[in-house]
């Protein structure tokens, strides 16, 4: 078995149950008991999903601070080690199958974080992002647009000039786009609010920590 914790770089529907041979996993009820530890420790519970390399499979889970939106910190490796430990001696307890089955990999969100609730689009209104929907919406699935307002449980965005409103719960997945900013249009109609440019250094630090079956 190997457990990744790493400082490394998804709304909606993460897998709620994920099969491997030998291995299922209800993210659905895993979930809520991890947002609650981490947050004892001091973090949020970005984004949980499933990973598979080879032949070992890990639970993934992207952590920022709690108190990241007024204090800009960021997500250090020694966060996520310090993530990562107390993680591993609550789920011997908590969850010893889980353990038996699984790895566990703690990262940062990275540059382009997953935006996966609500308050995540209100906290980067004005930046770019790239969002993918489960099923068409007006033909579209794919939206690249800058964030603006979140009203009524939909998010809008506006891409290449038009207005558009999404649906948080109808969103697949969606990350933050920094990287086409410089390079797309500002909007027109959003009032702009951005966010310091996200650093470019230090994106991508791991460690792998291999265990024993």
């Amino acid at each position: 078995m190997v457990s990744r914790l790493g400082c490394q770089d998804w709304v909606g529907s993460t897998h709620l149950f994920c099969f491997y041979p030998g291995v299922s996993v209800d993210l659905k009820k895993v979930q809520p008991p991890l947002e609650r530890q981490l947050a004892l420790l001091g973090y949020e519970l970005v984004q949980l999903e499933t990973a598979r390399e080879g032949k070992d499979e890990s639970l993934r889970l992207y952590i920022d601070h709690l108190d990241a939106e007024t204090s800009r910190r960021k997500v250090t490796l020694d966060d996520c080690t310090t993530a990562h430990e107390g993680l591993l001696l609550w789920l011997d307890v908590e969850f010893p199958d889980l353990r038996e089955k699984l790895g566990i990999e703690v990262s940062s969100p990275g540059m382009e974080r997953p935006l996966v609730k609500a308050d995540h689009f209100r906290r980067f209104a004005g930046r770019l992002c790239r969002v993918q929907t489960a099923a068409p919406i007006n033909g579209q699935k794919r939206f690249k647009g800058w964030i603006g307002p979140v009203e009524d449980k939909n998010i809008t965005l506006e891409e290449d000039g038009v207005i558009k409103t999404v649906p948080l719960e109808a969103i697949q997945k969606a990350r933050l786009a920094p990287f086409d900013e410089e390079k797309t249009p500002r909007p027109k109609h959003l009032a702009a609010r951005f966010t310091e440019a996200p650093d470019p250094g230090g994106v991508e630090t791991s460690v792998v920590e291999a265990e024993e079956a």
